[in-house]
């Protein structure tokens, strides 16, 4: 049992004891940290919830609370007056409390913070899903190391995550691809031709009519209707060949490719209208089919066959997440880009339709990024058209930082990254702060086995002399790393881990400036070197949740 579930059993007990009848749940019972720490390590406003129903003042139903509060010394210290402020209830670690949990961390880093929800669900996060016409971009890079942190950190705490990619390979954007590379593998041959109206250009529709035409010869004496679907398909693959490469030298796997067109060739588009038609949600108007959006809340209904009896973009969405749907997942979280805002009340709405109680659909926007130098507005691309590709930003910053940096702002809100601070070697660049602290851990450790420690000792270091503020203080940020975890899950803020890791490395920092680890006296350093080992630990796994290297030496 961990101090927060000590708490919430604990606070629940006296609840039924002393107010029986304002039938106290589980889910009724916040734990959190309070937000000025002298009153402690953890707060719940449980009280002040009560008092509303009570209609008796806070602070008196927090002292009723504490009448018969199970108090055990190995989770919690003894009331204080601090224990009731206003009508927050305040809890302070025990010195037992904090040992073990430093002992745990040490003995079996890999299981701490893993493994914390009961019953564990089956979530499915499809993320990035980058039209396949061109290179990937900034925003791309965005959703990529959310949707995978999300997904890594959901892992961690013990659920199945499934990570998908939903490729976008059918309709008139593919068609566009095609007839575009082919015009430029014309007009290279001296032959007038004209993009199509909204073609794609940039060099990169160039390299791909050079690349496709040198590995296919042939296309030299192909009609023009042959020509253009080998294009289409030749292009397409190697767009997709290309995310995938580039997302992986990102860190980012997928468990699936999910390809668009899978879905109209096997019929489960039109099936979808059909299983729509079944339930009188459409109706034909002007030779086209209208599905009735109003019926469940919508603000006007939508086409989903076109008059020529071709399916609109929706129908398709409907039909994909119907295949979501089939799987027995619980939760599905799908990562959409800022342009998609006015398309998202569409579906939501029309997926209601689909009738299933699960999964439960969950739809964010990631919004755009502003690349910034020296203070501007920055573009790199001078030679892929208009827009900053991923590859280009991996190539300035590398991995890392680019990773990190998407992670410390809300999904919701327009980031600018700052190139310059990206690749800045101190202390004011926050991915490098951290780094820096596990490797200063390292090499702290190496030192004391340098000094004569073996790993034995440290390992049976008493831990008593762990009295100093700041060894405390690191000791109550390594017990906060499983919240911030389930935190982080639900409410989708990988945010909260990079802030909690820079605070942790703030600690150890802080620690390390005041105190001498490695000393004359032995207990005092093994103690101190048995700690470290602990800040490490969590360092390094709050880094691999990221998908952010945990070096050893900087």
């Amino acid at each position: 049992m961990d101090v927060r579930t000590y708490l919430t059993q604990a606070l629940m007990n006296a609840a039924e004891k002393q107010f029986p009848r304002a039938g106290v749940l589980e889910s009724d019972i916040q734990i959190e940290k309070p937000k000025n720490r002298a009153f402690g390590d953890l707060s719940t406003p449980l009280a002040m919830s009560l008092a509303k129903k009570l209609k008796q003042p806070p602070p008196e139903v927090a002292a009723k609370l504490l009448e018969v509060f199970a108090w055990d010394d190995a989770f919690v210290e003894r009331q204080t007056k601090e224990s009731i402020a206003g009508g927050f209830i305040n809890f302070r670690f025990s010195k037992a409390c904090l040992i073990s949990i430093v002992r745990g961390i040490v003995a079996d880093p890999d299981s701490y913070g893993r493994n914390l929800v009961d019953p564990p669900k089956k979530l499915l996060f499809e993320f990035v899903s980058a039209n396949p016409t061109g290179p990937m971009v900034v925003v791309n890079a965005r959703a990529a190391a959310i949707g995978d942190v999300v997904a890594r950190v959901n892992e961690h705490i013990g659920n199945t995550v499934e990570r998908e990619f939903y490729v976008n390979d059918w309709g008139n954007q593919v068609a566009l691809l095609g007839r575009s590379v082919a015009c430029r593998f014309w007009q290279k041959r001296g032959r007038q031709c004209e993009l199509p109206e909204e073609g794609y250009q940039g060099d990169y529709i160039v390299e791909l009519a050079d690349q496709v035409a040198a590995e296919h010869p042939e296309v030299e004496s192909m009609t023009d209707e042959q020509a253009v679907a080998l294009f289409q398909r030749e292009a397409l693959e190697k767009n997709v060949a290309s995310q995938k490469t580039i997302l992986a030298s990102f860190g980012v796997v997928y468990t699936r490719w999910f390809r668009e067109s899978g879905l109209h060739q096997s019929g489960r588009v039109m099936a979808t209208a059909d299983f729509l038609k079944g339930k009188g949600l459409t109706y034909e108007k002007d030779g086209a089919v209208w599905f009735r959006a109003t019926a469940l809340g919508d603000e006007r209904d939508r086409v989903i066959l076109r008059s020529d009896g071709t399916p609109t973009y929706l129908l398709g969405d409907i039909a994909y997440h119907a295949d979501k749907a089939s799987r027995g997942c619980d939760e599905s979280y799908t990562f959409w880009g800022p342009d998609h805002h006015g398309h998202l009340p569409q579906l939501e709405k029309s997926v209601k339709a689909l009738g299933s109680d699960k999964p439960v659909f969950h739809n964010l926007i990631i919004q755009q990024v502003n690349l910034i130098r020296n203070g501007q507005p920055y573009k790199m691309s001078k030679r892929r058209g208009d827009f900053i590709t991923m590859t280009d930003l991996l190539d300035e910053v590398g991995k890392d930082a680019a990773r990190y940096f998407f992670l410390m702002r809300k999904l919701s809100s327009h980031f600018d990254f700052d190139m310059d601070l990206a690749v800045k070697k101190s202390d004011d660049n926050p991915v490098f702060y951290v780094q820096y602290a596990h490797a200063r851990t390292c090499n702290v450790i190496k030192h004391g086995l340098q000094r004569g420690f073996t790993d034995e000792q440290i390992s049976a270091a008493p831990l008593s002399r762990l009295a100093q503020p700041e060894e405390l203080d690191c000791i109550t940020a390594l017990a906060d790393f499983p919240a911030i975890l389930l935190q982080a899950a639900r409410h989708v803020e990988p945010l909260r881990i990079t802030g909690y890791l820079e605070g942790l490395a703030g600690q150890y920092h802080h620690f390390y400036q005041k105190h001498r680890i490695v000393t004359d006296d032995l207990q005092t350093s093994a103690d101190r070197l048995y700690l470290t080992t602990a800040v490490r630990n969590v360092l390094k796994q709050g880094l691999d949740i990221l998908g952010v290297s945990a070096p050893e030496s900087m």
